[in-house]
């Protein structure tokens, strides 16, 4: 039943292009390098122009979790739902209870009032709708639940120093405002983000350090040298070197136990299906960037 409801609830929602062209995760013909892409086009081309570019990657704490079903429900009539369906919903998520087992020891179930079940075919898409109106707070990009929003100088290309330090202070305000907005929404919501996971990073191929500490939510953001975006690690400067480095060794290190095994006692048709199954997925996620 799920299935065909999720079905023709997706259908509607493409057809009338309910769902914000940024989100790119479980849709029909897009895919994690797609985002990736057009992100890494992006910047590169902001980079190799000697402009430059700050990005932010946000983390949603405890997702599915996260989605409090009044103000899910809330949002539904706004898509053209028809009423039956609202109320169809409201009934799926009505009457769920969890229970916690420590050590062997079981607890009272306890009713819920937030969550989407975790393997429902219908739950990525009732998600979509929590979080569809975030995506218009500015310009952010997800797959899913992965969050990415930027900001970059499209000015001249040649500047003095101290217009340099201008347009960065520019920069930095704008991710923070972008930032300043999502913690609002955030809060009408009832979502929260993990601070201590979202990253900030600089994008520039220029000597002079880009040294930024914007705040969210009154905490200073991690800045590292590069910024890792759906498994795929990105430099400073738009390139994938680290990247590659990485998962060389991470796949020479499996294809060595791989072949190790095979000499004693794996025939050579199970070693194909390893090699395919834990080494080559390694190789060719995201080659294409």
């Amino acid at each position: 039943m799920e299935s065909i409801v999720n079905c023709q609830l997706m259908r509607h929602l493409e057809d009338h292009q309910l769902i914000s062209d940024r989100q790119y995760g479980y849709r029909r013909g897009q895919s994690a390098g797609d985002l990736l892409v057009y992100l890494t086009h992006r910047w590169a081309a902001a980079v190799e122009s000697k402009r430059e570019a700050l990005a932010v990657s946000l983390d949603i704490a405890k997702t599915f979790d996260r989605v409090w079903h009044k103000v899910l429900l809330s949002k539904l009539p706004s898509y053209g739902l028809p009423e039956i369906l609202c109320k169809w919903i409201t009934s799926f998520l009505a009457d769920r209870n969890i229970n916690v087992v420590v050590d062997g020891a079981s607890f009272d179930y306890k009713p819920i009032n937030a969550g989407v079940p975790q393997g429902c075919v219908l739950s990525p898409t009732l998600f979509f709708l929590h979080i569809n109106d975030m995506l218009e707070t500015g310009n952010i990009n997800c797959y899913a639940d992965d969050s990415t929003g930027d900001a970059l100088y499209t000015g001249r290309a040649n500047n003095s120093r101290e217009n340099v330090s201008e347009y960065r202070d520019k920069l930095v305000s704008e991710v923070e405002s972008l930032l300043n907005k999502v913690s609002d929404w955030g809060r009408l919501n009832l979502v929260q983000f993990n601070r201590q996971k979202t990253q900030v990073c600089a994008l520039t191929a220029k000597k002079n350090p880009f040294v930024v500490s914007p705040q969210f939510q009154g905490t200073p953001l991690v800045a590292p040298a590069s910024i890792g975006i759906l498994g795929v690690d990105i430099s400073s400067n738009v390139q994938f070197r680290g990247h590659l480095e990485e998962k060389a060794k991470l796949a020479s290190k499996k294809l060595g136990v791989l072949s190790g095994a095979g000499q004693y006692f794996m025939p050579a048709h199970r070693q194909k299906q390893l090699y395919k199954a834990q080494v080559r997925p390694h190789m060719e996620y995201c080659s294409h960037l």
